[in-house]
């Protein structure tokens, strides 16, 4: 019953996200939608062990830094299909991953700037998930998303590097401005 009242308000959201999404790329003149769509065929393509990274000068001549990447990590499909909208329509490139272990394999393979990383996960804890990270990449920003705030393991995540916790359910706007003010430090550009 829970998992009816977050899962209700994200698919509303969604549909309206992609509504207004498809209003708004309906508005844009035909040059600026091919570019965009010419933008979106390269990060789709990124099959390499070393990420393709689209330099804003393709994107915006006006700025010459790499577009800001993300990694949602979440066992439940429709809050990483939120975020990824979310975080996409922010110019982003967004990663996904379903448990720990595709976490761990996608920072290995990819450079990645922010994680948004689960807490409970079937195959192993975001603590866990996060140590294995960490090895491959200690400079990433992370936050947890919980439905649980379990002391131990926030003081365990702090230690880590976490930064921010949210619960669930949380709040999408509050969610995002934390990201994108955290990703304002790094060198790279999220619209």
């Amino acid at each position: 019953m829970i998992y009816v009242l977050i899962l209700l308000p994200i698919c509303f959201i969604l549909t309206v996200t992609l509504i207004r999404r498809r209003q708004h790329e309906n508005n844009k003149p035909v040059m600026e939608r091919n570019h965009q769509s010419q933008l979106h065929q390269l990060k789709t393509k990124q099959t390499s062990a070393e990420p393709v990274r689209i330099s804003a000068v393709e994107s915006d001549s006006k700025v010459n830094k790499p577009i800001c990447s993300i990694l949602i990590v979440d066992d439940q499909a429709a809050i990483r299909m939120l975020l990824r909208e979310l975080f996409e329509l922010e110019g982003m490139i967004v990663y996904e991953a379903i448990n720990g272990a595709a976490a761990i394999e996608t920072v290995r393979t990819t450079a990645i700037d922010f994680i948004l990383l689960d807490l409970k996960m079937p195959d192993m804890d975001g603590i866990e998930a996060l140590q294995g990270i960490r090895r491959w990449n200690e400079h990433a920003q992370v936050a947890m998303i919980t439905a649980f705030g379990d002391p131990l393991k926030m003081e365990a995540a702090k230690q880590l590097g976490v930064q921010s916790f949210f619960s669930k359910p949380f709040d999408i706007e509050q969610v995002k401005n934390r990201v994108l003010n955290s990703l304002k430090k790094k060198d790279c550009k999220a619209d």
